[in-house]
């Protein structure tokens, strides 16, 4: 399928005198009006070229400027292992227990294999309980490999494994730490050896070194937070940095245009169906989750860190592909969608902005804390002012909005959380809905 596209022409950059009057840079000013700080973007075609754009606080589209690409590194880890896959190196269904040298097995005994990690049907949980940063806004900088060896040695598996898909960045910085392992060299360097430089992809990083220009991260609300750092342990999750041509070169190599078609046979592996996703309409491949959109199969991978939103969208049947970078936490898959294929309108922001009551201080203050839905998953509540804050385990923090003392909603994505008790008293417990569903979260002391 990769395969048989037309050949891509050389990249037609987006000249800066008719950037105004392109529909990626007008979607890109208009997004900025309402929400966000700053956005690189960019619209992929092989009958057509390359288009880039930027709006708002961001580095130019012709500089290097990098941005944080949060989980589509997970797509890079899927590669790298669909590559050793395909040199023989091991089977996707080989176990890992002889790789880790610790017993990893699921509830009914039987040991995980690659393809587990790479499909998130291990039932290993999306977070170590162990992961107990130092700096809520920096959560991995401090978790490394022996830690992950604690929790694994300790884990007790709740299902067996391909039971039910369940998101893990633990599963895929375990992934990028066995391959690693595997290898005998750092993921860093596995990464660069057999992906970044096949693909020409010298500006993709996971470390930065001194002097890169990088772009800087905001909440939800547009306030400047940290970059956030990752031990090699948990860097095949989320740790690659990269701009939005970077994003648009992969996009090509996966589409099977680039020169000498590198990867090509690793790609096509990772786009295939593997296993059932997170909806019956959406199977996943290796990291790739895959969705019908008017008759044809496309593929997309998203990420977000404390600072940056990313979405990453593939249409091989008709040669396309969008992405966009934010350097804030708001959402972006619906603009990266409408990107690839404009008969999907993006979400109108300015029209659907839900109103806000002001609370006191006095109001707010009482909710802070720390709630647990379970050892592996809480949500800390922060007060400052007149404004209230949730950050998630391992996720970057976002503001909250009340619609009545104890209600309150994001705009970073739809969700609702109430709060028990009183108005003015500490709430022992909330509920947070989202999607159709609810979970309950308990005070923790």
């Amino acid at each position: 399928m990769l395969n048989s596209l037309a050949a891509l022409p050389t990249f037609t950059w987006l000249p800066k005198a008719n950037a105004q009057a392109s529909p990626i840079q007008d979607a890109l000013n208009q997004r900025v009006k309402v929400q966000g700080v700053g956005y690189q973007a960019f619209e992929l075609d092989v009958a057509k070229g390359l288009a880039l754009a930027g709006a708002g606080k961001v580095p130019p589209v012709d500089q290097s400027g990098l941005f944080e690409i949060g989980s589509i590194t997970k797509t890079f880890t899927a590669l790298l292992l669909a590559d050793a896959s395909l040199r023989g190196e091991l089977r996707l269904d080989d176990t890992l227990e002889p790789v880790l040298d610790l017993p990893l097995r699921d509830k009914s005994g039987q040991p995980l294999r690659w393809i587990d990690l790479a499909t998130h049907r291990s039932g290993l949980p999306r977070l170590p309980a162990n992961l107990l940063p130092r700096r809520g806004d920096d959560p991995y900088a401090d978790y490394g490999w022996a830690d992950m060896q604690i929790f694994l040695r300790s884990w007790q598996p709740a299902r067996a494994r391909e039971e039910r898909y369940e998101y893990s960045n633990l599963g895929y910085g375990l992934l990028g730490q066995a391959l690693a392992l595997r290898s005998g060299k750092p993921f860093e360097a596995l990464l660069a050896e057999r992906v970044l430089r096949p693909l020409k992809l010298d500006g993709m990083v996971l470390a930065p070194p001194p002097g890169t220009l990088l772009a800087q991260g905001h909440d939800a609300a547009g306030k400047p937070v940290a970059p956030w750092r990752f031990q090699p342990a948990m860097a095949g999750a989320g740790a690659l940095l990269g701009s939005a041509s970077d994003l648009a070169a992969y996009a090509r190599a996966a589409l099977g245009q680039t020169p000498g078609k590198p990867l090509a046979e690793a790609f096509a592996l990772c786009l295939r169906r593997h296993a059932d996703g997170a909806a019956p309409i959406n199977p996943i491949g290796l990291a790739w989750n895959l969705a019908p959109l008017n008759g044809r199969t496309v593929f997309n991978h998203d990420g977000g860190t404390g600072g940056f939103s990313s979405s990453l969208w593939l249409d091989p049947q008709r040669g396309r592909a969008a992405g966009v970078l934010a350097n804030a936490m708001v959402p972006v898959s619906d603009l990266a969608l409408h990107l690839l294929d404009p008969s999907v309108p993006p979400k109108d922001f300015a029209s659907t902005q839900q109103a806000a009551l002001t609370l006191p201080p006095e109001q707010l203050a009482p909710l802070a804390g720390l709630y647990a839905l379970n050892s592996n998953f809480k949500l800390r509540i922060t007060a400052r002012g007149e404004r209230l804050f949730a950050q998630a385990s391992g996720q970057g923090e976002f503001e909250l909005f009340a619609n009545a003392p104890r209600q309150f909603f994001a705009r970073v994505t739809p969700l609702e959380i109430v709060f028990d008790g009183e108005a003015g008293s500490a709430a022992p417990a909330l509920t947070l809905r989202q999607n159709g569903g609810s979970m309950r979260f308990a005070r923790e002391p």
